[in-house]
């Protein structure tokens, strides 16, 4: 019986080994596809923050909490939402003096205190971008930065590029076959890379901003979806 089970098992694989070897002899073609496509931005992203100083922790938060609650009464005039916007950091740390003298130093000395509150911002009207910006320095934030664009369906984007691109790998492929007076047979491997490529972000940082009058002027761009596509396919055998 087992006898009998091994022998019909080894009939089995090598009836479905030929149709794989002839693939395997008959070769195959590796290529790579790209596809790009290019859309305006619908949303802005940005960090914003207020930082206070105090002789003592208990002060200075309460300088820090009264800014920042100023701050988001502002983002809220501007039509920001509340789901828009998030706490991205808090910190209180002391600030600290070293001694210079080499011959006898001493531990650091206390000299006051430093509290930060920075808040994540996702911006859906672009065109508000700019006067978001200038109500942000005008409220007191002392720390701007990371501005940059995203759009918010990404995917139907990324969708179109994947299929340019395997388009452009199968062209590819499939002028080399015909060059070689044969054709394709089956996919035999497929990879991709890439994404979206932002614009640099805008940095807006400074100790001190003193309030402007006109809005920040902005300018979004366009991102571009590049994706690349590495696709092998087997040579048919003729």
């Amino acid at each position: 019986m087992n006898k009998r089970l091994i022998t019909l098992t080894a009939l089995l694989f090598l009836t479905a080994l030929p149709a794989a070897a002839e693939e395997t002899k008959a070769g195959m073609i590796s290529v790579s596809g790209t596809g790009s496509l290019s859309a305006a931005p619908d949303m802005a992203i940005l960090s914003a923050g207020v930082e206070s100083r105090a002789e003592n922790a208990k002060e200075a938060l309460a300088d820090n909490n009264a800014k920042m609650a100023k701050l988001m009464a502002e983002l809220k005039k501007a039509g920001i939402k509340e789901k828009n916007i998030q706490t991205s950091n808090f910190n209180i740390h002391p600030q600290l003096v070293y001694s210079d003298s080499k011959a006898q130093p001493q531990a650091p000395k206390v000299v006051g205190y430093v509290v930060s509150n920075r808040a994540t911002l996702r911006i859906h009207d672009l065109g508000s971008v700019g006067s978001v910006l200038t109500a942000l320095v005008n409220a007191g934030a002392n720390d701007i930065s990371g501005l940059s664009f995203d759009i918010s369906n990404k995917e139907k984007l990324l969708d179109e590029a994947r299929k340019e691109a395997l388009a452009d790998a199968r062209h590819k492929a499939e002028l080399y076959a015909k060059e070689l007076g044969t054709d394709l047979a089956s996919l035999q491997s497929l990879s991709e890379s890439g994404g979206f490529r932002n614009p640099q972000p805008m940095m807006l940082r400074a100790a001190k901003m003193e309030s402007v009058a006109s809005d920040v002027p902005v300018a979004e761009g366009e991102m571009e979806v590049s994706i690349t596509v590495n696709a092998s396919w087997f040579l048919k055998d003729d």
